[in-house]
């Protein structure tokens, strides 16, 4: 029986395009938006002016998990809000991606409060300007606290310090 084999000059570079296909398909920091991205772990960040970055947060809408950017907004002199996404192909396991671009040098703060099980008023895209904790029914969460870990299931703001250079 005669046995064909490649040789490995020949076997090599394919595996390495495929191995390259494979992590790039994997996905990127990114979050789709060519932007780069922080998560909830990252409450301090540094970005050049002109620059997009991304707040991503972990959210399942079909929970009634929501986030929204809570006021006080940050200083429109030094950061833009480029608005707010959400990833909705993900399903329990949803993202919802928050936009920005530094303007020009300076400090600012991004509150982002969350809201699980939808424990918040106005928890809809539409009045969410107006979004605010502990509606009548839930519990009271007054003061609301300030989280210093990963997203629970309490209602509670992530403050983000900003520096633009």
């Amino acid at each position: 029986m005669l046995t064909l084999r490649t040789p490995t000059a020949v076997r090599r570079p394919a595996v390495v395009a495929a191995l390259a296909l494979a992590l790039t398909a994997c996905g990127s920091s990114d979050s789709g938006s060519g932007s780069t991205t922080y998560g909830t772990q990252d409450r301090a960040i540094t970005v050049d002016a002109g620059e997009d970055f991304t707040l991503e947060v972990p959210a399942s809408s079909a929970m009634g998990e929501n986030w929204y950017l809570a006021d006080p907004k940050p200083d429109p002199a030094v950061l833009d809000d480029g608005g707010k996404r959400e990833d909705t192909d993900a399903g329990d396991d949803g993202m919802e991606y928050f936009d920005f671009t530094g303007v020009k040098a300076g400090k600012a703060t991004v509150k982002l409060l969350h809201c699980p099980n939808g424990f918040c008023h106005g928890a809809d895209d539409v009045d969410a300007a107006t979004a605010s904790p502990a509606p009548s029914g839930a519990p009271a969460a007054s003061p609301v606290p300030t989280a210093t870990g990963a997203p629970d299931d309490r209602v509670e703001y992530f403050v983000y310090e900003i520096t633009v250079r």
